[in-house]
């Protein structure tokens, strides 16, 4: 602590115009006492003087700590100074600490000692300031991300309570509808029955007047009473003669899924960055990400296999197979790649090797392997029910090809309501196993046009949802061509689009999210698509009806 300045010269004692400090004698000094007396003694020549002004500041501070070092006594030996430092224990230390604690201890320079440690809490002093900006530039960046947030909040949770009162809304109108129509009913029915029981009551009362006119006919000995009644209408008064009974009606209410009713509170990915990668292959109907930036690439119209590493500096094609039709690829844990090919499943290992994996009496569409290496096979067979008609497939094999199960239009189960039509699958041209361990099969039904649909069935094989395309304005005019499909690491489903070059944004039940037509962003006629480990979206473009423009691999990476 700075020590208080004295009221007087503490070398004449009477001046008051004190301008000087010796730090070495640790006395204030007026102007005259220091020029001429202190300065003229032999022994202060070499002492350190400052201006008052001075006083407080970083430099005399440690002018002051390097003259109370000389000073510094022993912690062990309190009559004794320091006059070392041993590196060994961290600590300065006297002649009596180098004889009895610290002998063949490493030592230095006590001054040398101690300016690496200033030196040291100098570049602490620089990092400090360092983090302090940075937390201050954080503190405001989280400030802004909180008010930011807060508005996103109340913006949803209007949107949400928005979305409560027109389900609410909308029940009461369908429960004013059907009430309407229930008291409509019971309104004709109860007339019916009043106009019956009118009619019963009057009818019954004519009876009673006929019982009554023919007890006394028989009482009676004027044979002339029996001619005077007609009896020719009384099987007439006998017959039915009520039009309607009570029509009894029954209320069935249907099962409510209300999270479903007011909607999904889903994360939408959002792109940080589009990296874009040459390539020679005009159309890609198949990407599967390896490593790092090598891809795996085919074009199953020209019967073309390519292995490329696209990094801008080494870009080169590491492996290239002719004459192979690659329907679809996919990656095993261990890095091999499993090709469907044909009524084969084959395997290209890391080193560039080609081998039969599993033969099956079928035709292969698509492979997919899951994180357990379960594999998931979509294929076409004869129908055995149909003569010459095919049969759309889903196989499940074990990591050794040996089947677990198997899906198909005979054994799949909806879970949709009885009154609406499900037709299955056809054509499994993709296939996917997902993170909640649902199956994806996009469903290429109509060949010809190449429209389709996309289903997702449970283990059981129940079908649970499926999804025909986006409603919006700008889809009417299209057809909804699904081509290929990919989860992210939200649980959310990509499909690529042939029929509108765009990427459905899918939520976990395939609810419609965004149909992206990722154009505006630069990427023209998305066809294929892979995510890697680290959740990058991979799309291999079909730029093969453009010769002038060149074909791309975009790798996308999510916020």
């Amino acid at each position: 602590m700075e020590a208080q300045i004295s009221a007087v010269c503490q070398f004449c004692e009477t001046s008051r115009e004190i301008k000087w400090r010796c730090l070495n004698c640790d006395l204030f000094l007026c102007r005259i006492c220091n020029s001429r007396i202190h300065s003229k003694i032999m022994s202060s020549v070499e002492h350190k003087i400052i201006h008052l002004d001075q006083c407080g500041t970083e430099e005399v501070v440690n002018n002051i700590r390097k003259l109370d070092l000389k000073q510094m006594k022993c912690q062990t030996h309190h009559d004794r100074k320091c006059f070392v430092f041993c590196r060994n224990c961290n600590e300065p230390i006297c002649s009596s600490c180098i004889l009895n604690i610290h002998q063949n201890h490493i030592f230095c320079e006590i001054d040398d000692a101690y300016e690496e440690k200033l030196a040291h809490i100098e570049s602490l002093k620089v990092e400090i300031k360092s983090n302090i900006a940075f937390m201050t530039n954080e503190e405001t960046l989280l400030q802004e991300y909180e008010l930011k947030g807060k508005e996103h909040h109340m913006e949803i949770r209007t949107l949400i309570l928005n979305r409560e009162e027109e389900v609410k809304q909308e029940i009461a109108r369908k429960s004013k509808d059907v009430s309407n129509e229930l008291e409509t009913e019971w309104h004709n029915t109860e007339q019916s029955i009043n106009r019956d029981i009118e009619l019963c009551l009057k009818t019954k009362s004519d009876l009673l007047k006929r019982k009554d006119n023919i007890h006394k006919i028989l009482k009676s000995h004027d044979p002339r009473l029996v001619f005077d009644e007609g009896l020719t209408d009384v099987k007439q008064l006998h017959q039915p003669m009520f039009s309607k009974r009570a029509r009894l009606f029954q209320f069935f209410p249907k099962t409510i899924e209300t999270k479903g009713i007011i909607g999904d509170l889903v994360e939408k990915p959002k792109i940080e960055s589009i990296t874009v990668y040459p390539t020679y292959m005009k159309c890609i109907s198949c990407i599967s990400h390896c490593e790092a930036e090598t891809v795996l690439i085919c074009n199953n119209s020209e019967d073309i296999l390519k292995k490329e590493d696209l990094n801008y500096d080494t870009y080169q094609t590491l492996k290239t197979l002719q004459d192979i039709r690659v329907m679809d690829i996919s990656q095993t844990k261990d890095g091999h790649a499993i090709l469907s090919v044909g009524d084969d499943l084959k395997i290209l290992t890391k080193t560039g090797q080609l081998k039969t994996f599993l033969h099956l009496d079928l035709i292969t569409l698509c492979i997919h392997v899951n994180y357990e290496n379960e594999l998931f096979v979509g294929a076409i067979v004869e129908d055995p029910d149909n003569e010459g008609e095919e049969l759309g497939i889903v196989l499940v094999l074990d990591e050794d090809g040996n089947t677990i199960c198997s899906f198909d239009k005979r054994t799949i189960n909806h879970s949709f309501d009885e009154d609406e039509e499900v037709d299955m699958f056809d054509y499994p041209s993709r296939v996917l196993n997902t993170k909640k361990d649902d199956i994806l099969i996009i469903d290429s039904s109509n060949l010809s046009t190449f429209a389709g649909k996309v289903v997702i069935l449970n283990r059981s094989g129940h079908i649970v949802r499926e999804y025909n395309g986006c409603e919006c304005e700008n889809c009417n005019d299209f057809n909804f061509c699904p081509f290929d499909i990919a989860e992210t690491h939200s649980n959310l489903f990509l499909v690529s689009d042939i029929g509108k070059h765009s990427i459905h944004v899918l939520g976990a039940t395939l609810k419609i999210l965004a149909c992206s037509f990722v154009d505006d962003v630069g990427i023209d006629k998305p066809l294929s698509l892979c995510t890697d480990a680290s959740g990058k979206l991979w799309i291999g473009c079909d730029m093969s009806a453009d010769d002038d423009e060149e074909p791309k691999i975009y790798c996308i990476t999510f916020n």
